[in-house]
């Protein structure tokens, strides 16, 4: 399925053509930790699109607008436009079918993501879940491709410089993971213990309503439990949107994480702290239909600065990736 448009996730492959966030995935997989199934349309099958559909010039053509005064919004609504009136070229389009037939193909339930290169062009992420055949992913994939034109995105890279027809959008596509059905968090390592977040759906609530695990990894590792409210939990609600509903009061009660579930997400800490060298923060999911669970996500984590004489200040959200 490799090619220069679309390319598996279970390999090395370069940031520059996927996207920082889907190589980190692809090199934790590589070290063992469970990430989703799926492939990365990429940096170069964007460029075909934008090539073949001949955006270019009607890109260029309403960024002048802009420039000669016309309202931004209007600018950024035009290009989005333009690239959902487009086809995607004959070639990639089988491509894309080709690798989610890998996948199961038609009636196989995938997320389709944008994977911004540059997260300082302040691309807000485009998500679609719980699709279910090749013309949604297809469509998906065209979606994320125009997100690189917000009204927001346009105007950092004019108030940065570069070139806008420079500017690239991978796309990811993975096998859905039924957090809604079953639990997500968070997990970080914090000097000689890990810390692990857990919430029962999408675990969007507040943390400090999540349960909370500290963990002294090793050959009989420490647990400590913290029982959190969990009143409510997030779930799936649409292709692309979610709902928070009451949690049960079984739910409330019981612990979401088993002692085995938090000794594997603190070795999974352990594991990406020594692959990247530094502090990195693991977004999971826990499958509610197999038990699995999966890495969903990887930041770098923003270390608090330190200072002399003044109170730390906060590291703005575009500087973290």
């Amino acid at each position: 399925m490799n090619s220069q448009y679309v390319v598996r996730l279970d390999r090395d492959i370069d940031p520059q053509q996927v996207g920082l966030k889907t190589a980190r995935l692809a090199q934790l997989a590589k070290e063992g930790i469970p990430v989703p199934e799926g492939f990365a349309v990429t940096a170069s099958a964007y460029q075909e699109f934008v090539r073949e559909g001949r955006l270019g010039p009607a890109i260029s053509h309403e960024i002048r607008r802009y420039r000669a005064g016309r309202d931004l919004l209007v600018v950024a609504a035009a290009i989005r436009c333009a690239f959902l009136d487009t086809s995607l070229p004959p070639t990639l389009t089988a491509e894309i079918l080709a690798a989610y037939e890998q996948l199961g193909g038609d009636g196989t339930e995938v997320a389709v993501r944008s994977s911004p290169i540059d997260p300082q062009d302040e691309v807000a992420d485009e998500t679609f879940l719980h699709l279910r055949t090749g013309a949604d992913v297809l469509a998906a994939c065209r979606r994320c491709f125009a997100s690189l034109f917000s009204a927001v995105a346009i105007g950092t890279r004019e108030h940065r410089g570069p070139d806008q027809l420079a500017a690239v959008m991978p796309v990811t596509v993975q096998r859905m993971v039924c957090a809604d059905l079953g639990s997500s968090g968070t997990v970080r390592g914090e000097s000689t213990f890990v810390r692990v977040l857990a919430a029962w759906g999408l675990g969007e609530q507040a943390a400090d309503d999540a349960d909370q695990y500290s963990v002294h990894p090793g050959a009989r590792a420490m647990i400590v439990k913290h029982r959190g409210a969990k009143r409510t939990k997030t779930v799936y609600a649409g292709p692309r949107g979610t709902r928070p509903v009451p949690t049960t009061p079984q739910e409330r009660s019981s612990l979401v994480l088993t002692d085995d579930d938090i000794e594997e997400l603190a070795c999974w800490s352990v594991t990406a702290d020594r692959h990247f060298k530094r502090p990195m923060e693991l977004e999971w999911a826990k499958d509610g239909c197999s038990g699995e669970l999966y890495l969903i996500e990887v930041h770098r984590r923003v270390m608090p600065a330190v200072t002399i004489g003044g109170p730390a200040r906060p590291v703005p959200a575009r500087q973290r990736g």
